[in-house]
């Protein structure tokens, strides 16, 4: 789909003319983003599925970073390009009509010079003639300087043809006839107060403004008098005709927002990820309760109505096609999770009769992972095959639990020989000598991992005392933290081989760690040594020195965990026997 979306683009950008395709085009690279975010989210789920170690001290924990693919480069290329014409496109239009600004004051400025100075009736002629074609001809000017220069080309045309009339040394007669047209005229503007209809009242207006100007100069001394009057109701009417569709445009810039905020409201529902197929139809009465407002919000303007509707009509597409790719992904899943429920329920039914114990509980605990990792089957097959596995999975641990009922009261004689052997722990007193000394807290330990067993229930409990009463011990010994580490790793070893169901693959679970730390510090141990090799000369001895001390703590702590590794696998071997 990504790909799809940037050979649109591509061929969009062909264009020469950046102005015909802008708009298509930013709609486009917004349907792309929401494709990159699809990629995003699946990245992250897949990311967060995979089990990783926990840091070291010091170290930066793992964290979840997108890889973006060639579509995804390919796109931001196109979009920086798209961007830099759109940028030039604007600066050259604000330039251009800069440019024609300067142009405009020039021939108001050459017209100044001709009015005022200029006396050979030919010569004004032609120079005015070519001054008015040359304004013609000059394009637009920025919005805010229209006004002023128009209205001074405007005066500076009826100073034009009032010179040239007093030039020809006009009659009085033809200046009276140009005032009673003026006065007429003013008239009929002092009327468009009362003209109710905008538009009526807008041709109106500029049709009279237009008549003033072609009728021509009138005497000098009630000109401007005239002018002032005349113009005063003619912009009073354009200034309430601007003033309502002001007002026209406040309301559009109001629907434009309330239409964005609909725009938004589509995309974060789109944005979510629905996880229960139930949740689905009730999304998608949101969707269409949305679409139900946007109809009853106004016209938000010609310039902005389309690209927004456009906008909002592509993310209520994409959300239905994303729920219809989500039922019919569903659909295939809830077969998939139907398929493996079935045959796990089998696998339990045949493991129901199991008289292997051990084996038997910790398969059929795999297999209940499993179970609640799958899902949901579909509400047609879920509870049938529940109801299927749950009662082979009954039958075996009812059988186990009669089995073992009897191995309860031996851990019950062991909880209370571990309590007395920590008692005795507590009141030994050492006698000074480190040798002896050492060799009552070994046996001390070794007596604590043949008492065997206790009740899972004071299982923490009762080897936290036991770690406190060793500890103490240690302690005042003074022993190094290597024998310590490894001796006490022993307290851990046994919790983890006698946890019951599940205790096999916590162990795993502990060698990998184990191994992994092994391996980091390995690899940690032959930068260092590299690193040595890389600084000679002055100063080299201390940095030298200090790798030096890294490395031997790094390789006692790979002595600590080979010896672990080995208690480790030992205990794991005696459990399987046992």
């Amino acid at each position: 789909m990504k790909a799809e979306i940037n050979q649109r683009i591509a061929s969009l950008l062909e264009n020469p003319e950046i102005e015909a395709v802008r708009v298509e085009v930013r709609t486009a690279f917004e349907v792309y983003k929401d494709a990159r975010e699809k990629d995003v989210t699946t990245q992250r789920a897949a990311f967060d599925e995979v089990e990783h170690p926990a840091p070291e001290p010091g170290e930066e924990p793992i964290r979840f970073t997108y890889e973006p693919d060639e579509e995804d480069a390919r796109n931001d290329e196109m979009y920086k390009a798209f961007r830099e014409r759109e940028k030039a496109w604007r600066e050259q239009v604000a330039a251009e009509q800069r440019a024609n600004l300067e142009k405009k004051k020039t021939v108001l400025a050459s017209m100044q010079e001709l009015v005022a100075n200029e006396e050979h009736i030919g010569k004004m002629f032609d120079a005015f003639n070519t001054l008015t074609e040359e304004w013609n001809a000059i394009g637009n000017v920025p919005g805010d300087q229209y006004k002023e220069v128009h209205d001074a080309w405007h005066r500076l045309r009826d100073e034009f043809f009032y010179n040239v009339n007093i030039y020809k040394q006009l009659q009085d007669h033809d200046l009276q006839v140009n005032l009673k047209k003026k006065e007429d005229l003013l008239a009929q503007a002092a009327q468009l107060g009362t003209v109710t209809d905008l538009k009526e009242k807008e041709l109106l207006a500029r049709s009279y403004m237009k008549a003033w100007f072609d009728i021509g100069p009138s005497p000098r001394e009630t000109y401007q008098e005239l002018a002032d009057t005349f113009f005063g109701h003619t912009r009073g009417a354009l200034d309430e005709i601007k003033a309502h569709y002001d007002s026209i445009r406040e309301g559009f810039q109001k629907h434009l927002e309330a239409k964005q905020a609909l725009v938004e409201e589509v995309r974060t529902l789109l944005e979510e990820e629905v996880q229960d197929s139930t949740a689905w139809p009730a999304q998608a009465e949101k969707v269409k309760d949305i679409q139900k407002r946007w109809k009853t919000v106004g016209f938000a303007g010609r310039k902005d109505d389309q690209e927004v509707w456009e906008n909002f009509r592509s993310l209520c597409d994409l959300f239905f096609q994303k729920r219809d790719a989500a039922f019919a992904d569903m659909r295939a899943a809830q077969q998939k999770v139907r398929d493996r429920k079935q045959a796990i329920a089998e696998e339990a039914a045949g493991l129901a009769e199991s008289a292997a114990w051990k084996q038997t509980a910790d398969r059929l605990m795999v297999l209940q992972k499993e179970w609640k990792d799958l899902g949901s089957a579909g509400p047609r097959d879920e509870n049938k095959l529940w109801r299927q596995f749950r009662g082979a999975c009954d039958q075996f641990f009812t059988a186990r639990k009669a089995q073992f009922a009897d191995r309860d009261k031996e851990y019950m004689v062991n909880q209370k020989t571990k309590e007395e052997l920590i008692k005795e722990i507590e009141a030994f007193e050492l006698s000074g000598n480190h040798g002896n000394d050492l060799a009552s807290l070994k046996a001390f330990s070794k007596r604590w991992a043949e008492s065997g067993h206790v009740p899972r229930k004071v299982f923490e409990q009762i080897v936290e005392r036991y770690g406190n009463a060793m500890d103490k011990k240690f302690d005042a010994l003074g022993e190094k933290r290597s024998e310590r580490s490894v001796e006490a790793y022993k307290q851990r070893v046994e919790s983890l081989v006698s946890g019951g169901e599940g205790a096999e693959h916590m162990a795993r679970k502990e060698e990998r760690v184990l191994r992994e730390k092994m391996d980091r510090l390995r690899k940690r141990v032959t930068q260092y040594e590299n690193n040595m090799g890389i600084f000679t000369g002055k100063g080299a001895a201390s940095i030298v020195a200090d790798f030096q001390k890294k490395i031997e703590v790094d390789k006692r702590e790979m002595g600590e965990i080979s010896r672990k590794l080995k208690m480790l696998r030992d205990a794991r071997q005696q459990s399987q026997k046992d």
